[in-house]
């Protein structure tokens, strides 16, 4: 998750953490978690936008039409771990269709990642979650947009010099790895861009 990767960086265990945690007090994206996390300043790198959205099966069209549909006891839910972006985005979807929290909690399948949140969906273990549209993609399963958020690279300050950040870093700019990016549906426009550095709360 977002808040794991973090903290990992905030332990010295990696040295970069991807990240998308989008404030709901401010609407901005990474900054106020990145501080709260940050035991050193940290420099917020651009990897691309992104969407995320409700990923279903396409026979389940009818069945799931959008996030108000999750209140249906007989949909089953697959949800991420707390400090996951995508179970921040169920969770305020499901606060705006009037949707009670308890259902992410209630007999609900969690899953490590989007790629395993799609795979559940894929195999039948699951109905409907919130994951990126290139998961949805790769599993070929139904996407319904819900809102596209910025997906940056927290790096210390200290390490934005190590030659293999840099490398990291400077392949971001690379045709190449803009190319792959785009396939997978991200908006690689600001791939690369410096958007914030902050300090240790």
């Amino acid at each position: 998750s977002s808040a794991g990767a973090l903290d990992a960086v905030a332990q010295g265990r990696a040295h970069v953490a991807g990240v998308h945690l989008t404030d709901p007090k401010t609407g901005e994206a990474n900054v106020a978690d990145a501080r709260r996390a940050a035991r050193e300043a940290l420099v917020l790198v651009t990897l691309a936008r992104w969407e995320l959205g409700l990923v279903t099966r396409a026979g389940d069209a009818r069945r799931v039409r959008g996030v108000g549909d999750l209140a249906a006891p007989r949909v089953r839910l697959v949800t991420r771990e707390p400090g996951a972006g995508a179970q921040r985005i169920l969770e305020r979807a499901l606060r705006a269709a009037g949707v009670p929290l308890a259902r992410t909690r209630r007999d609900a399948l969690r899953a490590e990642g989007h790629l395993e949140l799609a795979s559940a969906i894929a195999m039948g273990a699951a109905d409907a979650g919130v994951a990126s549209r290139d998961a949805a993609i790769a599993y070929g399963l139904r996407f319904v947009p819900i809102t596209e958020e910025r997906y940056d690279l927290a790096v210390p300050r200290s390490l934005i010099a190590d030659p293999r950040v840099a490398r990291l870093l400077d392949a971001l700019t690379w045709s190449a790895v803009r190319r792959e990016l785009d396939a997978l549906g991200y908006d690689v426009g600001p791939a690369g861009e410096r958007v914030a550095e902050v300090s240790a709360a």
